[in-house]
Parts: C-alpha cells; sequence; structure tokens
C-alpha cells in the first residue's frame, strides 16, 4: 500500500508538470518576440523647447497669449519628438533666473523661447548658458551672449516717449500723447485708462490676420483672443522647432540649435526673420492706435535699416 501511494503521486506530479512546463515554454517565447518588436520600433527620441513667461500675476496674460501661439507652432510641425515645455517666471527677476538655470540643466531642453521683463534680464540670459534663447518683443531687453536672439528692430527703444521698462499700471497713469513698446499692446491695458487717443504703440510684431486667429486656440475653451505679440510667438516657436528636428543627429544639440538660428533665415507670418549681432535685421517697426472701440489698428510700418 504505501508503494502504491507513492507511485500514485509520482504518476500525477508528471501528469501536471508537463502543461506548466509547456505554458512557461510559450510565455519565454512570447516575451522574446516583445522585446524583440520594441527592439525594431523604438520610440522616437523627443527633445523639449521651452516657453519661459509670466503664467500668473499682473503679466500673466503675457504667459497665456503667448502658450497658445506656441503650441499651434509645435503642432504644425507635425512632429512627435518635439515636446512643449512651459515654465512660469515666478514673478520677480531672481525666481526666474533659477528657473533659466534648472532649464539649462535639462538635457532634453534644446531651445527656449522668453517674453516678458522677467524672463529676460541680463542675469537671466546668462543664466541659461549654452541654451539658445529667442526672446519675442520688447523688453528693454539687449543679447548679453552670443547664444540669445532679440525678435525686435535693434533701436525700437529710440522711438519711445515712455521709459522703455515700464510697468503697465504705470504707464496707464501717464498723460497723452505718448508713445510705448509692446506693453502698452497689453490686452488690460485699455482698462487702465479713462481715454486712448493719444496713444501710440510700435513694435516689431505684425497683428494677427484672421486665419491665424481661427487657427489660434483652436478646441481650447479658455483661449484668449491673440495679442499683438502671438505672432511673433508663433514664428520664434517654429524656429526653435524646425531648428531643434534638424540638431537631432548631432551630438552637441544646442549649439547645432544656435548655429542654425543664426546663420538661417525663416519665412513666417511676420515676414523674413534673420539674426545679425543678436537682433532681427531689417526688422519691421509697426505704429498702431487705438480705434473708438479700444482695438489696435495698423497706422504705419516702416523697415529698420541695418
Amino acid at each position: 500500500m504505501k508503494n502504491i501511494w507513492r507511485m500514485g503521486v509520482r504518476r500525477e506530479k508528471r501528469v501536471t508538470r508537463q502543461p506548466v512546463r509547456a505554458r512557461r515554454g510559450m510565455f519565454l517565447t512570447l516575451v522574446a518576440l516583445l522585446l524583440g518588436a520594441c527592439a525594431v520600433a523604438r520610440s522616437p527620441e523627443v527633445v523639449r523647447v521651452a516657453l519661459l513667461a509670466p503664467f500668473e500675476g499682473r503679466y500673466r496674460e503675457v504667459g497665456y497669449n503667448s502658450l497658445y501661439a506656441a503650441r499651434a507652432a509645435v503642432e504644425d510641425s507635425a512632429s512627435l519628438q518635439i515636446d512643449l515645455l512651459p515654465v512660469d517666471d515666478g514673478g520677480s527677476p531672481d525666481s526666474a533666473r533659477d528657473r533659466a538655470t534648472a532649464l539649462a540643466l535639462d538635457p532634453l531642453v534644446v531651445a527656449v523661447v522668453a517674453l516678458g521683463y522677467h524672463a529676460t534680464t541680463p542675469e537671466v540670459q546668462t543664466a541659461f548658458g549654452m541654451l539658445p534663447v529667442l526672446v519675442v518683443g520688447h523688453w528693454d531687453a539687449a543679447p548679453q551672449t552670443e547664444r540669445v536672439f532679440i525678435l525686435a528692430a535693434e533701436n525700437l527703444s529710440e522711438r519711445l516717449t515712455t521709459p522703455p521698462r515700464i510697468d503697465v499700471t504705470d504707464a496707464a497713469r501717464l498723460e497723452a500723447p505718448l508713445t510705448g513698446g509692446d506693453v502698452l499692446a497689453l490686452e488690460q491695458f485699455p482698462g487702465l485708462r479713462d481715454r486712448l487717443d493719444g496713444i501710440t504703440v510700435v513694435s516689431s510684431a505684425s497683428l494677427p490676420d484672421a486665419a491665424f486667429a481661427g487657427r489660434y486656440g483652436r478646441g481650447e475653451l479658455f483661449a484668449p483672443e491673440p495679442g499683438l505679440l502671438a505672432s511673433l510667438t508663433y514664428d520664434a516657436t517654429r524656429m526653435a522647432v524646425d531648428a531643434a528636428l534638424a540638431s537631432l543627429d548631432r551630438e552637441d544639440r544646442r549649439a547645432a540649435v544656435t548655429n542654425t538660428i543664426r546663420t538661417g533665415t525663416y519665412e513666417g507670418l511676420n515676414g523674413s526673420i534673420a539674426f545679425e549681432n543678436g537682433y532681427w535685421r531689417d526688422a519691421p517697426v509697426n505704429v498702431y492706435r487705438y480705434d473708438e472701440n479700444g482695438r489696435l489698428v495698423a497706422v504705419q510700418n516702416l523697415i529698420e535699416q541695418r
């Protein structure tokens, strides 16, 4: 009896182990096939274009207005290898410098688009390190390194009667007539004054046309109306994206992106864009005034000859 029981157990084990071995072999084969498939179809490598701008506080409209334009530029590139990285400037030059330092330490970031007073100070520009930076609009910024590119006419400040670096609330209290930069074109500015006659805005940016306005923020419930810098932000982001895609097979991508921006010419919504000494060469100087409905309208277009 004792031997019969042991033999029964052995037969039962032999019967049950064979299917387990078979299932295990099928599982290992499946894993090998999946790993082989992953090795053949690798996910494309992704790099980042950062957008440093104010998304909180008095100037948050600058950030959100640029965000939807930058998103449109990335989407229009139809590339799965570009991520847009929006970063709030933190509301002060010191916090903006800290964020610039963090972006410089992120190996996936290959270019930065910057807007606003805090994101464009000399200290912040230096903190970007080897990152190429495209500054959109006139923020009283001058290029501090050979990797900073200003999308504005170099001598724009000379055309202003306001201080070149003035807070929008301070500008709203000035007596007309006055001529100011992009800060006077902010959506909030008309609401800060009783009268808009005698207010002139000079900028290298072009007002968005109907086609761009129709695409801007499409499908976004809370997207704002595109402001004066929206189409120029689109152009700056698309320049960065195109240069980033061209650099994917380069060992030093940041240097490659910088060189592409520095030496290339981009045909965009705001015309031909190329750089000389860190500024937009032959940048337009557009003159705007407010109409009776408080909307910005173009009254003159000049070309800044370099």
